[in-house]
């Protein structure tokens, strides 16, 4: 009896941050089918581009992804140079679905720096490189 006991808190605590350690890999994924997207706006905006001017499926922007993005990722839009992810509902972690991730690109302070990038998301279980 006490050995139940035991495996039922143990199983309390740990299935909680197992949700939260899926939701973070889950969000990641979202990271990874960014990083082609990244590159193309940050050439746009080394050759003057403005971010308004930055949209999905125009000037070699790859298109916008409405559905089906990933295995986790519902949908994938570039807008006024900001990369917007939305994560699927079924499926995912209770912690990240349906939430978004967003990626803005920060212009650099000189033409030898180059752009970084700001993440944020409301997801509750963030990737460590999103605020």
């Amino acid at each position: 009896m006490i050995v139940v006991a035991i495996v039922g808190m143990l199983a309390a605590i740990a299935m909680p941050q197992y949700q939260v350690y899926t939701g973070k890999a889950q969000l990641t994924e979202a990271l990874h089918l960014t990083e082609g997207r990244k590159t193309v706006i940050a050439e746009r905006l080394q050759f003057g581009h403005s971010m308004a001017s930055i949209n999905g499926g125009t000037d070699g922007i790859p298109l916008d992804i409405p559905t089906g993005a990933g295995r986790y990722v519902e949908s994938l839009v570039i807008a006024s140079g900001t990369i917007v992810a939305i994560m699927r509902t079924i499926g995912v972690s209770t912690c990240a679905g349906g939430e978004t991730i967003t990626l803005a690109p920060l212009p650099p302070s000189g033409i030898e720096r180059p752009i970084s990038w700001v993440c944020s998301t409301t997801a509750v279980c963030k990737p460590q490189t999103c605020a």
